[in-house]
């Protein structure tokens, strides 16, 4: 569970509606970036059988990387959106009220969906295995998400607002990088992009729109490469992401697969992301595991 100010009044009316569906609910608060992946960890190794994540797709992200990397990583999970994108619960249809997701949980059928290892090697040397559950990207993106992540956190700004923001001011430091997109073993991209996105879910940041294909069913990655283009351009394709009004630029190419890698050309900063959060990584190769996430929603 995460949350800040507003959250904290709408928590014992919440508590109350989960008490009142899972009486036996051990509630764990993270105080700490990360902290959620060894708590739900922890709570599956000991018994528990639905993990629900309270909080954004950072959250979230922590918690099915908790889950999977548990010893019984079939464990269900299940969300409520509190946070700053919440981009991964617009893949389904949720209620409308905290209290009426409770319910909607609560009488929801198991199922699984996709959900994504993400390995690579660290900017210190080391290895990451992570998974996610929604998008991860390389480009202006990261950018964007490393200075969101290590900004304050302006509690007057929702976050769709707070994304544009930060998006705006990451389009014009960011100088596109050059990387090599690879699917399946086949070379599909080499050269300067604007962002490469590698998407299980169909939105990020903030409520983009970015893949609007993307199936959460279908045991395939979809990616989406835009070239490398000019400040007035990046500001440009933000301003029709948001509408789905960008999948026919010319600079931009999908595709499908089940092994996506990412490799820089040259030297210079790889920026990327997972779920809004930054891996640290210096090159990224990402699996889909289908139907690899069991979830009640």
């Amino acid at each position: 569970m995460s949350g800040g100010k507003a959250f904290a009044r709408a928590w014992p009316t919440l508590l109350q509606a989960l008490n009142r569906r899972f009486p036996d609910i051990d509630v764990r608060e993270t105080t700490a970036a990360g902290q959620a992946a060894y708590l739900a960890r922890e709570l599956v190794d000991c018994g528990c059988e639905l993990v629900i994540a309270v909080g954004g797709d950072g959250t979230v992200s922590d918690v099915v990387d908790g889950i999977l990397s548990s010893s019984r990583p079939r464990t269900a999970f299940s969300l409520i959106p509190n946070g700053t994108g919440c981009d991964f619960a617009r893949n389904f249809r949720l209620a409308k009220t905290p209290e009426s997701i409770v319910n909607q949980i609560a009488a929801a059928p198991l199922r699984c969906i996709d959900v994504v290892r993400l390995s690579g090697t660290a900017v210190d040397g080391g290895n990451v295995v992570r998974h996610f559950a929604n998008i991860a990207s390389v480009g202006v993106s990261g950018e964007i998400v490393r200075s969101m992540n290590e900004a304050p956190r302006n509690l007057l700004m929702g976050g769709s607002t707070r994304f544009m923001l930060y998006s705006a001011l990451g389009i014009i430091r960011y100088r596109p990088q050059s990387v090599r997109v690879v699917i399946d073993g086949e070379d599909v991209y080499a050269g300067a992009v604007t962002v490469a996105c590698i998407a299980n879910g169909a939105w990020f940041g903030g409520g983009m729109h970015v893949v609007p294909q993307a199936d959460l069913t279908d045991g395939l990655l979809d990616v989406a490469v835009m070239r490398a283009t000019s400040k007035i351009g990046q500001l440009g394709l933000l301003a029709r992401l948001h509408r789905a009004a960008h999948v026919s630029h010319p600079l931009l190419s999908f595709h499908k697969g089940r092994t996506v890698e990412i490799t820089p050309i040259g030297e210079g900063r790889f920026s990327c992301e997972a779920d809004g959060e930054n891996p640290g990584l210096s090159a990224l190769r990402a699996e889909i595991l289908p139907a690899g996430l069991a979830m009640r929603i």
